[in-house]
């Protein structure tokens, strides 16, 4: 009587097992740097952002985001209320100036965006260990609707969630407890970008980054400099 029950164990043990199975981070992060390059993120990018409050309401501020696969991404806002912020992220570096005037405890509005833009596995791997995740680490999450890959692991301050089935762009933690949400994929001029960037951060109110509109190019090559936060 025992044979037929331990067969079933043994059974469902393995099923188990199997369902738990989590690719390596390596072969991962290069199928989605692959998905990257069909999607036409793996280049420079300048989106166009408005970003709106809880109420969803009228726009807090509008500018531009560029974003670089390299690792760096830079931020123009004008605000409603009469102010220029400009934020600069490289790595896991954040600095920011309102009205050209250094900000020492910015509201971290811009994402690494360029995660979404790795070219190859490798170059993805990097990116996410210069925010602090741990490169070869994968693990298995749930965001809302979405079964997930975490790349950079679950036990790190950052870490790259991407859906299991279709690898779209779901979420990026950075240390600090920040979280930015992506919205679903949409096409804009032959891009495939999330409609929406959803921020939260403690002690901050949430907003969201509403992706207006993309250009594609060369960037300056002084695009990135740290002069660029107090530039005229």
């Amino acid at each position: 009587m025992r044979r037929p029950a331990l067969a079933v164990l043994i059974v469902l043990v393995g099923a188990a097992a199997a369902l738990a199975y989590v690719p390596p981070a390596d072969r991962i992060a290069r199928t989605i740097a692959d998905a990257n390059r069909v999607h036409g993120r793996a280049r420079p990018l300048a989106l166009d952002i408005v970003v709106r409050g809880a109420d969803g309401e009228a726009p807090l501020a509008k500018g531009t985001l560029l974003s670089d696969p390299a690792g760096t991404a830079r931020l123009e806002l004008a605000h409603a209320s009469g102010f220029l912020e400009r934020q600069l992220r490289r790595g896991g570096q954040l600095e920011a100036s309102r009205d050209r005037e250094r900000l020492d405890d910015p509201h971290p509005l811009v994402p690494p965006f360029w995660v979404l833009q790795a070219g190859d596995g490798a170059a993805l791997q990097t990116r996410i260990a210069e925010l602090g995740g741990d490169p070869d680490a994968i693990a298995l999450g749930f965001e809302g609707d979405h079964d997930c890959y975490v790349l950079g692991g679950r036990t790190r301050e950052a870490s790259y969630w991407v859906d299991q089935e279709s690898l779209d762009p779901v979420r990026i933690d950075v240390p600090g407890g920040v979280r930015y949400r992506l919205g679903p994929m949409r096409s804009q001029a032959g891009v495939q970008l999330p409609a929406w960037i959803q921020l939260e951060a403690p002690g901050r109110p949430a907003v969201t980054l509403m992706i207006e509109g993309v250009r594609t190019g060369t960037l300056p090559p002084d695009a990135f400099a740290a002069d660029w936060l107090a530039r005229p």
